[in-house]
């Protein structure tokens, strides 16, 4: 019989699988263990790494995703230990959490379950580290915010019980899943997970009958782990909203139905639908303001330069036709090319508004053409063009400026960095972060984790771990970067949580990775395809197809005024015409169609017209592939125009790769 069996559930999380992996093993030396991975059907290749790079975990590969309480009963049904500890894939254990958390559970028989202090990505105490049962009552204060409201009640503040020290150990009513430390004895007399429970709740569900069994649960202060996901979750999507809540009402049915309690029952189920009501609402609204707003002002300004244009040019009168018919035409075709071409997304770029009102005066001065009731001055349409771009350019100076105090557009932040490591692992983060073609940041120094004369990296040393503080300080560090070779997962994590209120981001390396794991963000090798490529989601396909019909449309109309640039001027006529026909992209891959990318179309040009001004000599295969990668998982129409800029001469002198 084994002291500990470990239990994790996995899909599509590959990185952070494998770093919670290695802070495990790290964490295992003397303690007879045994560690489960369960796989829910993943895509990204997390079964090929667990055979490849972790030997002694006991995969269970599963062929479908069934969910996580039948994922986790999967394994512990398998499982020998004493004590079975139900952890998530995106999270890192200090090098002592077992041994302490084991001690605890040893010297506490009456303990059934317990849980730890648990941290985000960016060293912020996650606040369902511990939680009280969700009555009906203390779920209608978390489900109408009055516990957010009143953290420090005892009455309101129930649900995380935010009222109790986070750094003192407690006794409390439920512990969170990811992770979640139970006696096996225990298990066996109340049962397993609950698989009613697709996901959230059964946490709940097992926390409550244990509880009922007569046994405590523990929140363990005493030990931390980081939680990634436990910041980046989407409490405000309608699918969370759903499915969470869900998972409470279910409970809520289980367990206190029969307790006379119906009309705070009705009270769950109203509030449900409530929040399920405003998360589609807020959606909607946070969407919609932006254009909503540019929409009005570019109205006004349709007004005002017809207005302007009529005193210029001393033609009297006002025109109906134009105040409610065209000039709300012109502000519309202009916010719909304003989000085709990415000019509500941040960072705002030049480059995209412009584009944006450009294509938006030819559709406009098209239009006027077909439809002469609307056939106004074409000095209107030009002056109208120029404020939706002077205007477009200063509102979104504006948000920059609310946001980061620097009013220009393009500007490229770049953070200040550290790198706290010895030299050889120092210098293979600078190699891993020059893989990144677009990484920024600018690498200020190294931190070294004890006191040496000097690094093997090359870069300059600015100090010791001890002055870390400091350095931050000293020279306005906003990201520091760790490599957990060098450094205990136990100091990685304090320093986090010491520097939370910092504002930094913080990455980690694991030792023998060619990944760095931060909040929301993996960066992998160049070797790797990208965990969310933008062209794999449909309406990034459908901005591709609109931007290549509208501006080849466009190229073919003024062709016979702009034919002298391209170099092969028949063969470029040729291949546009092919493009207004669905048989080329404007913009494709380099070379042969990549098999671990979405699938486009050929292209006529690609993102090495962006580089080969810089790289006179073709572009190798490593770097072709990394190009590919970047063009698939940065995509936008934004992207297209900027390559076309850069290499419409080239359009026809090959064939489309």
């Amino acid at each position: 019989m084994k002291k500990l069996s470990i239990v994790i559930v996995n899909y599509n999380v590959k990185h952070f699988l494998e770093q919670a992996l290695l802070s495990v093993e790290n964490a295992l030396k003397d303690i007879d263990a045994e560690v489960f991975v369960v796989d829910n059907n993943s895509v990204d290749g997390s079964v090929q790494m667990i055979r490849k790079r972790f030997p002694w975990v006991r995969l269970i590969a599963n062929k479908q995703n069934v969910g996580f309480s039948k994922a986790n009963n999967q394994a512990i049904r398998q499982a020998t230990g004493e004590y079975i500890l139900l952890l998530n894939p995106d999270t890192v254990v200090e090098e002592d959490t077992f041994h302490k958390t084991i001690a605890f559970m040893d010297q506490h028989p009456e303990a059934g379950a317990l849980g730890v202090q648990m941290v985000n990505g960016k060293g912020r105490f996650l606040p369902e580290s511990k939680r009280s049962l969700p009555t009906p009552e203390v779920a209608f204060y978390k489900i109408f915010g009055l516990s957010k409201l009143f953290p420090k009640s005892k009455t309101f503040g129930k649900y995380h019980l935010s009222y109790l020290d986070n750094q003192k150990n407690h006794e409390v009513e439920v512990l969170s899943g990811a992770f979640m430390l139970l006696r096996k004895s225990v298990l066996d007399q109340v049962g397993l997970l609950d698989e009613d429970y697709f996901m959230y709740g059964e946490d709940v569900d097992l926390s409550y009958r244990i509880t009922q069994a007569g046994y405590k649960n523990y929140y363990f202060a005493e030990t931390r782990i980081i939680h990634y996901k436990g910041e980046s979750t989407k409490k405000g999507s309608l699918n969370y909203v759903l499915v969470f809540y869900n998972a409470m009402l279910i409970f809520a049915r289980k367990h206190f139905s029969r307790d006379g309690r119906s009309a705070l029952m009705t009270l769950i189920k109203l509030a449900i639908y409530f929040r399920a009501g405003l998360a589609i609402v807020r959606r909607v609204v946070e969407g919609a303001a932006f254009p909503f707003v540019e929409f009005a002002l570019l109205w006004a300004g349709a007004l005002g330069m017809n207005r302007l244009w009529r005193g210029i040019a001393d033609r009297p009168g006002e025109s109906v036709l134009f105040d409610f018919g065209a000039a709300p035409l012109y502000a519309l075709v202009f916010v719909l090319f304003f989000k085709v071409f990415g000019a509500y997304s941040r960072p705002y770029k030049i480059r995209s508004v412009a584009a944006a009102v450009a294509f938006g005066f030819m559709a406009i001065a098209t239009i006027s053409f077909i439809f002469k009731d609307i056939n106004f001055s074409r000095a209107v349409v030009a002056l109208t063009s120029i404020f939706a771009l002077m205007s477009a350019l200063f509102v979104r100076g504006g948000v920059n400026f609310l946001h980061s105090g620097n009013f220009f557009l393009d500007h490229k932040s770049r953070r200040r960095t550290v790198i706290v490591g010895e030299g050889a692992e120092v210098a293979r983060v600078l190699r891993l972060l020059d893989s990144q073609i677009y990484y920024p940041c600018e690498i200020v120094g190294a931190v070294s984790p004890e006191s040496e004369p000097e690094t093997e990296s090359g870069l300059p040393r600015v100090g010791e771990f001890s002055q870390l503080d400091e350095i931050v300080r000293h020279y306005g560090i906003d990201e520091v970067i760790f490599c957990n070779k060098n450094l205990s997962t136990a100091a990685i994590i304090t320093t986090m949580s010491r520097l939370k209120d910092r504002n930094l981001h913080f990455k980690i390396v694991p030792d023998m990775a060619d990944y760095l794991v931060g909040p929301n963000l993996i960066l992998t090798a160049s070797n790797l395809k990208p965990l969310v490529a933008n062209l794999a989601k449909r309406e990034y396909r459908y901005k591709k197809w609109a931007f290549d019909y509208a501006l080849s449309l466009g190229m073919l109309l003024v062709y016979p005024f702009t034919f002298w640039i391209y170099r092969r001027p028949l063969s470029a006529l040729k291949k546009l015409t092919g493009v207004l026909f669905g048989d080329y992209h404007l913009v494709g891959y380099i070379g042969e169609k990549p098999q671990n990318l979405p699938q486009i179309k050929r292209g006529l040009l690609d993102m090495g017209e962006l580089f080969r001004h810089r790289r006179p000599a073709e572009l190798d295969e490593e770097e072709s592939h990394r190009l590919n990668l970047l063009y698939a998982r940065t995509y936008s129409p934004a992207l297209d125009w900027e390559i076309v800029i850069n290499g419409f001469r080239n359009i026809g002198t090959a064939q489309p790769r």
